[in-house]
């Protein structure tokens, strides 16, 4: 009984920590090589906190899937524009997250609309399944391994490798921790595990 509410307060934490990173990262200006897709992921990180815990959520649905539409339409203009200019290395170093975060961002935007009628009952608790009649259940599924294929990407990605001497490689101290490029895999990784549970509760 106790283990949705459980799962969603400890998702909502993680998403108020990837907004902060988010935010520090804006702020200081550099960590992420293409600090562009920034902002976009604020909107995504807010959102999902949003959809766990409807009842706090002061935004309306409707404008949160604007918010999520602008962030799927900016990154696309800018690939597509990338696509025509360079199109063997279109996908090459940081542009390499931009399809990824498309999809995300497209794939939230449709849980807000599937989910904006149940959120006006939920009763301040986050609402599971109810989006099975407007998606089919294959659809969520297929998603939500995507976005587990990718959280264990991520998550092997974190594994210590050694440096060209031998030597293993140590992390950074201080504010570049913060802005590492480590980091910002692991706020990703965090997030993908967001929309894994999610999609697989509304399954």
């Amino acid at each position: 009984m106790h283990e949705p509410v459980i799962a969603a307060a400890l998702l909502i934490a993680l998403a108020a920590c990837c907004t902060v990173h988010c935010v520090v990262l804006v702020v200081v200006g550099r960590g992420c090589p293409d600090r562009r897709l920034e902002p976009a992921e604020i909107v995504m990180a807010l959102s999902m906190a949003g959809m766990m815990a409807p009842a706090f959520d002061p935004l309306p649905p409707a404008l949160w899937a604007a918010l999520l539409t602008a962030s799927v339409l900016r990154p696309t203009l800018l690939l597509a524009g990338r696509l025509c200019r360079r199109p063997r290395s279109a996908f090459a170093g940081p542009w390499s997250h931009y399809p990824h975060h498309v999809l995300s961002a497209a794939a939230m935007a449709a849980l807000v609309l599937c989910t904006a009628p149940a959120h006006q009952h939920a009763g301040g608790g986050a609402v599971h399944g109810s989006v099975g009649s407007a998606v089919p259940a294959w659809t969520l599924l297929l998603l939500a391994a995507y976005f587990l294929g990718y959280a264990v990407r991520g998550a092997g990605s974190w594994l210590p490798r050694p440096a060209a001497g031998g030597a293993p490689l140590t992390g950074a101290g201080g504010p570049a921790a913060l802005t590492s490029s480590g980091l910002v895999s692991a706020r990703r990784t965090v997030m993908a595990v967001g929309m894994f549970y999610m999609l697989l509760a509304m399954s």
